[in-house]
């Protein structure tokens, strides 16, 4: 009886271990903001995943408007990340979803429910930990447009 007990406390932490998010997926948590001041992103730890919110800064105006939700989760060992963006069309806000999957744990999410953009690819600096890049493929053959992060001082 003692050994079947062990076995499924085992199991049960063999199994809670995968639905974990992986450390690097924890430390995107902070408020991140672009290079030339273009927006920000604050992203933070719920849980078993990773949400965020990103902004973006109108120059001219000093406007800050909403302009994405993003969620980073474990799903059957594979991290799923979700992106909802806001964009304002004829006086109402329009939201679109989609979904992108990644291999096992890396950061780099393949779109599963639209065509464009195809992948997003997370990285960070590789001496400074306080830098993330991003690059967003809109084809399998394109090159990437890529975005420059830096995380503020708490």
């Amino acid at each position: 009886m003692r050994r079947i007990g062990t076995l499924v406390v085992f199991f049960a932490l063999s199994f809670g271990a995968f639905a974990q998010l992986p450390n690097k997926v924890k430390k995107m948590a902070g408020t991140w903001e672009y290079k030339f001041q273009s927006g920000f992103e604050i992203l933070e730890v719920r849980g078993e995943e990773l949400v965020g919110v990103g902004y973006r800064v109108n120059q001219k105006s000093s406007d800050t408007n909403r302009v994405e939700n993003v969620r980073i989760r474990m799903a059957n060992k594979n991290l799923v990340y979700s992106m909802t963006t806001y964009n304002v069309v004829q006086d109402s806000v329009v939201a679109n979803t989609q979904e992108f999957v990644s291999s096992g744990r890396s950061l780099k999410f393949q779109n599963i429910s639209a065509p464009t953009p195809y992948m997003i690819k997370y990285s960070f600096g590789f001496f400074n930990r306080n830098k993330l890049f991003v690059r967003i493929y809109h084809g399998p053959d394109t090159k990437p447009v890529k975005l420059i992060l830096a995380k503020e001082r708490d």
